[in-house]
């Protein structure tokens, strides 16, 4: 006896559940959390941990609201959109906006793990950052800075971005933007081959 094909409704959860699975592994590097830490944060198991970040199960809406609340995000940027090919647009309500630990806030435009391409839109108030502390993780950031002063911090050195300049750094030095400044700043920022 064989197998039927799925059908497109199972076909579309597979899909949704892979793309869940990538956003929050993508979620726990941005945060620098282990597997460990998760599990500490959320209550949940590894293995469950484990299952949910490799689209090996369903997660329930108790475990997506406990890893979206461990993960300082709102619920709904779990489903932030890996991209597609049936148009070329995403709507701006469609874009995930959550704030950083830094208090950044930060839209996603782009999340395309088949690519390893994040782009964001990303919004520091004064005295804000993108993180508490220097962060570090795989892959290269890339940020045009369109409107206030930010100041990249890499490792000991800090450098001073204006509008219309461009940051660029390997993600695996230690790094934090923040925004001294007393107006607002805002920049695109890149960041490739993170997940």
């Amino acid at each position: 006896m064989t197998d039927a094909p799925a059908t497109p409704a199972a076909s579309d959860l597979e899909h949704v559940v892979r793309d869940v699975g990538e956003r929050v592994r993508a979620l726990r590097q941005r945060n620098e959390f282990t597997l460990n830490d998760l599990s500490e944060r959320t209550g949940l198991s590894l293995s469950m941990l484990s299952a949910v970040e490799r689209g090996r199960t369903t997660p329930s809406l108790g475990t997506l609201h406990a890893l979206a609340a461990a993960l300082g995000v709102h619920i709904t940027a779990l489903f932030a959109q890996s991209g597609g090919e049936d148009t070329p647009i995403t709507p701006l309500v469609d874009q995930i906006v959550d704030v950083t630990e830094g208090g950044m806030v930060r839209r996603t435009a782009v999340y395309r793990a088949d690519y390893d391409l994040e782009v964001y839109v990303d919004e520091w108030a004064p005295g804000t950052a993108h993180a508490r502390r220097p962060s570090q993780h795989p892959g290269h950031e890339f940020g045009v800075v369109l409107e206030g002063d930010l100041e990249v911090q890499l490792g000991d050195d800090i450098f001073l971005a204006g509008a219309g300049d461009v940051a660029q750094f390997s993600a695996r030095r230690p790094h934090r933007i923040v925004n001294a400044g007393a107006g607002v700043a805002r920049a695109v920022w890149i960041n490739l081959r993170r997940l």
